[in-house]
């Protein structure tokens, strides 16, 4: 009991379930499950893993932490309003609260990380849009800390993830382009270190090759995720000697810009010029034209990360630790101005 005690001292201000479960030496799953009263675990075990982690000064938030990846806290970008939409309906569900704060990507970001898993303010963490070998994946893994991705991640470990069927989606949305007898295809991806940029060329070049079209390497770009950042690719694009009849954008926002750069060179979108985003974001739908893109189903992956996180912290076992959603295009006037019929 003696270094029990001495332990909780050391730890009061960071205990964590593991750090109980190797005090008590249970798994931290079973430690979990006897914290929140499953009767799976017996009433004297459940009774003495309680009144060690009250020793060790083991308090749970009942907090999940999501730090926003922007270089600017006053760009808004509707993916992760939807998100967060997502996440909070389900915590509350759930009876656990969301701390949220932004961090441009990088050493400040990690910190940011590395601060909200030492201070015990969360129980877990949220993340999202992952990164060709993620330093925040790394780093959760690295400490142990509970956690979700949302999107799918080149790196391997015991965590959960959430996303959609990017290489699929992107097929679709280009088989589509294919259909409306399109072969001078430009693709306006995300940036370079989004793990979700190389699923969303994969698909194109799977969707280019099938239907056996020639692959423009000056019309792939790739580019930021603000209007601006598509309205000077499209502008680009749009200057060469041969333009491209058709652009695929792999965001909404982005989509949004090529179209405008579009109309300020006299263009018709949708007939001059077809355009296709990605994300079926609330704005995509007044857009004028409207926008025809793929459906993300943001804000039931915020809820369906909410849920296995929280499952995952009561000790109980989610019913994957992968699920994929199918995505689906929604067909608008910007690529066929027929349906304003």
């Amino acid at each position: 009991m003696g270094k029990r005690l001495s332990r909780s001292k050391a730890n009061r201000d960071g205990v964590t379930l593991k750090d109980i479960a190797e005090a008590v030496g249970k798994s931290v799953a079973a430690v979990s499950r006897a914290l929140n009263n499953y009767d799976d675990i017996s009433e004297e075990t459940r009774e003495y893993i309680k009144r060690v982690a009250r020793e060790m000064g083991y308090a749970p938030t009942y907090t999940f932490g999501f730090i926003i990846p922007t270089q600017s806290s006053r760009n808004s970008d509707p993916f992760f309003t939807e998100l967060l939409a997502g996440i909070t309906t389900e915590g509350a569900k759930q009876g656990f609260d969301l701390l949220v704060s932004t961090s441009a990507p990088g050493s400040e970001e990690n910190w940011a990380f590395l601060r909200l898993i030492n201070s015990r303010r969360v129980d877990g963490m949220i993340v999202a849009q992952p990164r060709w070998r993620d330093e925040r994946i790394a780093l959760l893994l690295d400490k142990k800390f509970p956690f979700v991705v949302i999107g799918n991640t080149n790196l391997q470990g015991d965590f959960f993830t959430i996303a959609e069927n990017t290489v699929m989606g992107a097929q679709l949305i280009t088989d589509h382009v294919i259909q409306q007898s399109h072969d001078r295809i430009a693709l306006i991806n995300t940036p370079t270190d989004l793990f979700f940029s190389s699923d969303f060329l994969a698909g194109f070049y799977q969707a280019m090759e099938s239907a056996g079209l020639p692959i423009h390497e000056e019309f792939i770009v790739n580019s930021g995720v603000s209007q601006k950042d598509g309205y000077n690719a499209a502008q680009t694009l749009l200057s060469k000697p041969e333009a491209p009849t058709a652009i695929i954008a792999a965001d909404d926002i982005v989509a949004l810009g090529v179209m405008a750069a579009i109309q300020d060179q006299g263009l018709e979108v949708g007939s001059d010029v077809i355009v296709t985003g990605y994300g079926d974001i609330i704005l995509a739908e007044y857009a004028q034209p409207p926008l025809t893109t793929v459906h993300y189903p943001t804000f039931n992956l915020g809820q369906k990360a909410c849920n296995m996180l929280a499952s995952h912290l009561r000790g109980e076992t989610p019913e994957s630790e992968k699920i994929i959603f199918e995505p689906s295009v929604i067909i608008r006037q910007s690529s066929d101005l027929a349906l304003w019929l």
